[in-house]
């Protein structure tokens, strides 16, 4: 008959877990004892017993069940505390008399040992009796292997942390030595001073330093270091400090990290900074991406998916070791697993590229990037403007402008309302039930291939387009570049945008150009970019070996509408409003202004160009960037570093 687990804990690492209620455990015991001698119940009551007071870690106690109680209790004692078990649970098994004075039993023992594992072994333990029942001691008793003068330790092993890749095996994060710039106020005579010439000698670096907020700093410092020096009224610990028994900190020996600096950073500015009284450089080792803001919008949500894969599983052994802590024997072996390494889709190329492209905007601007064969996501860049507003390149909602123009002329090639070739109205003004739509400056063109019109960013022509089909036709056609539908990238959350039904005509029409009521990310203007180059809706990704899923399937855009959206979005580039990025090979793209009104009344237009060369799709946004000559000139400076 099987026994109940008996369980101890250490008292040096004392743990909560439930402990096993040892008075039902002795009867059972009792009665499972094979007993010839029917008038002598064995040694189960003494079994039961010698556990509890194991588990009790009273050692002497225990000791006393034994043969020999001096060495038992000094070895219980001893492997025990080496061993420092978070729960150490006792199965003994059925006994078996093997006469009047002695009895086997066979038990089984659980270590669940702090960072390692769970380690279970048998153990054979023979009984004898004297005036009563006593435990044959020896070492064995706790081990078999076991032997005098010896112990068990338990070894921990690290496990070599995985790494995070980019798609060509670059290392995305490294050690970097990173120094802090921390600002001394008792050692600096003009605080208001020092904190203007740290902004002036930061301003390369971080622009966004002020003075005010340095000096609001070392205020909010002191302040803190006052208050945790200061003891609470009424205390009866006035004058100890703090709890773990350091001094408190002398608010005016406090210091304030300004700015944390990457050893090339520090090096360049370090002579203006010598020049400051009152600063210090403590340094550290940091792992950092190749650059201050490298993919901030990426890296701050894949940490949490990507650190658990790279992480790795500590290895954990056993071992007898003598008196003088050599190891005799592994008893139990687990070596450690290395983390993953962690291939993200991003090419830290392009990436710094895209960065570079939009450093120099003031406003809000975004750039991203896919591949369009495989959905990869290349490189997703925002400026400090837009860092500041979180992750807007893959969440943020702006109305399309004339981008939009793709799904509209998707949708319109789709019926045959326009081809390549055919001929379309370009008025410099529409009117739709009193509503008029104007070009941009009111250009007309007159009659126009329908290739021109697009090129040219009529917006009559697309207004006048997306009121001759259905409530429905424009968000199936976005639907088709993936424009609403909802993805669960493993890594990123993004937005796509959405573009709701119109039922009635104006709306129609100004969904037709891309103002109105759609809206759309610069993740999924890219997608839009992307599926044009590859004729269906790639599956977007940022970690590999992981699966996207999406809410719905893309619907499928007919082989004639894909070919004539491909004609259009390159006579952008040769003959209309995307004319400055001829010069980098076969570049077919769509531009695009979206109006907005400020707060303070007036309006302004958001800039955008989306397109793609061969099989790398992108899409520019300047928030309020006012025309999409500024977009061009991103994308230009981005097609300008990465090679075709």
């Amino acid at each position: 008959m099987a026994l109940r687990a008996l369980t101890t804990r250490s008292r040096r690492a004392p743990r909560s877990f439930p402990v096993l209620v040892l008075a039902l455990v002795l009867g059972v015991l009792a009665a499972c004892t094979t007993d010839p001698n029917q008038g002598d119940p064995g040694p189960g009551d003494r079994v039961g017993a010698f556990v509890q007071a194991w588990q009790q870690m009273d050692f002497d106690a225990a000791s006393d069940y034994t043969t020999s109680p001096a060495a038992a209790a000094l070895m219980l004692d001893q492997v025990t505390n080496d061993l420092r078990p978070d729960q150490l649970t006792i199965t003994p098994g059925e006994v078996s008399r093997v006469s009047a004075t002695q009895a086997t039993m066979t038990v089984s023992f659980t270590w669940q040992l702090p960072d390692a594992g769970s380690w279970t072994y048998p153990a054979t333990w023979t009984w004898k009796k004297d005036r009563d029942w006593e435990i044959d001691w020896a070492p064995s008793v706790i081990h078999p292997k076991l032997g005098e003068r010896q112990t068990l330790a338990a070894h921990t092993t690290a496990a070599e942390p995985g790494v995070m890749v980019d798609r060509n095996n670059n290392r995305i994060v490294q050690p970097v030595t990173v120094y802090s710039v921390v600002l001394l106020p008792a050692k600096t005579p003009d605080v208001p001073a020092a904190a203007a010439a740290l902004v002036a000698a930061l301003a390369p670096i971080d622009p966004t330093l002020t003075a005010d907020g340095i000096v609001a700093g070392v205020t909010q410092a002191q302040a803190e270091a006052a208050a945790a020096a200061t003891p609470a009224s009424g205390s009866a610990t006035a004058s100890s400090g703090p709890s773990d028994g350091t001094p408190p900190a002398d608010p005016a020996s406090v210091g304030y990290t300004v700015i944390n600096l990457r050893e090339p950073d520090y090096l360049k500015v370090k002579p203006q900074l010598d020049a400051i009284t009152g600063l210090s450089y403590p340094s550290q080792v940091r792992n950092l991406p190749p650059t201050r803001d490298f993919a901030r919008a990426i890296l701050a949500q894949v940490d949490p998916v990507a650190a658990p894969l790279m992480k790795g599983t500590d290895g954990w052994s056993v071992v007898i070791v003598d008196s003088t802590g050599g190891v005799l024997e592994t008893l139990e072996d687990h070596p450690a697993v290395p983390g993953q390494r962690v291939t993200l889709t991003l090419d830290s190329a392009v990436q710094q590229a895209a960065e570079a492209a939009i450093a120099d905007q003031d406003k809000p601007a975004m750039l991203v990037a896919l591949q369009p064969s495989t959905g990869e996501i290349i490189a997703v860049a925002q400026n400090i403007a837009a860092n500041a507003q979180g992750t807007p390149a893959l969440t943020g909602q702006y109305p399309p402008g004339s981008t939009f123009k793709v799904a509209t002329a998707t949708a319109a090639l789709e019926r045959g309302l326009i081809a390549p070739g055919l001929p379309v109205g370009c008025p410099g003004v529409f009117t739709v039930d009193g509503r008029a739509v104007h070009n941009s400056h009111d250009f007309a063109l007159g009659t126009v291939d329908a290739t021109v019109a697009f090129a040219r960013s009529c917006n009559t022509t697309f207004a006048d387009l997306a009121t001759q089909m259905p409530a429905d036709a424009l968000p199936a056609a976005a639907a088709s570049y993936g424009i609403g539908l909802d993805f669960d990238i493993p890594g990123v959350i993004t937005l796509t945008g959405k573009v709701p039904d119109a039922p009635s005509a104006i709306q129609r029409a100004e969904n037709g150009f891309g103002q109105g009521q759609v809206l759309v990310s610069p993740f999924g203007a890219a997608l839009m970019a992307a599926t044009a180059q590859h004729g269906a809706m790639p599956i977007p990704s940022l970690i590999r070996g992981t699966s996207t899923t999406v809410d719905k399937p893309a619907p499928e855009r007919p082989a004639q509408a894909a070919d004539g959206v491909r004609t259009f979005m390159r006579a952008v580039v040769t003959e209309g409003t995307g004319a400055g990025l001829e010069p980098f090979d076969d570049v077919h793209a769509k531009t695009g202004t979206a109006e907005f009104a400020a707060a303070d009344g007036t309006t302004h237009a958001h800039a955008w160009t989306i397109g793609y060369r061969g099989d790398l799709a992108f899409a520019a946004l300047i928030v309020g960037g006012e025309d999409s000559i500024n977009t061009n000139a991103v994308v230009a400076r981005l097609l300008a570093a990465v090679p075709s």
